[in-house]
């Protein structure tokens, strides 16, 4: 089975790249959060050692999800948009307890980059380079 190659990175637009940088901040944001949690359960008072290890390990795999969409989105797979869209769907909706209960900033935090993903999901040039055949006219 023929594989197409990944394509340049001049033939990316710039959208693709801007969705794959923020899926890669908020890997990162998660793998300090396992880091954290993971030092929490070496702390004088954990809470719940099983709790915290499985938060760890979740956090992690979420992790290497997103970092996994932002490569694959990156080389034109149509697949890594849905899930990108879900991502940041959820995101907009945990932004919005932070500005009831007086953190706007984190709420901001949450809110824009998942927005601004949102709306370059859908940009044409965004979809064209995902919607790329290969040969025998199969969608990449």
């Amino acid at each position: 089975m023929a594989t197409d190659p990944a394509p340049e990175p001049s033939d990316r637009p710039r959208g693709v790249l801007l969705i794959a940088a923020v899926l890669l901040l908020e890997a990162v944001a998660l793998v300090v959060l396992a880091a954290g949690s993971a030092v929490a359960i070496f702390g004088a008072d954990p809470v719940s050692v099983g709790g915290s290890a499985f938060l760890v390990v979740l956090l992690l795999l979420v992790a290497a999800f997103l970092g996994t969409l932002a490569r694959k989105l990156a080389a034109g797979f149509r697949w890594a948009r849905s899930p990108s869209l879900v991502v940041q769907l959820f995101l907009v909706i945990l932004a919005f307890p932070y500005f009831s209960s007086g953190n706007p900033i984190i709420g901001l935090l949450l809110l824009v980059p998942a927005a601004a993903v949102i709306v370059t999901l859908f940009t044409k040039p965004v979809v064209d380079f995902t919607a790329r055949t290969i040969g025998n006219d199969r969608t990449l």
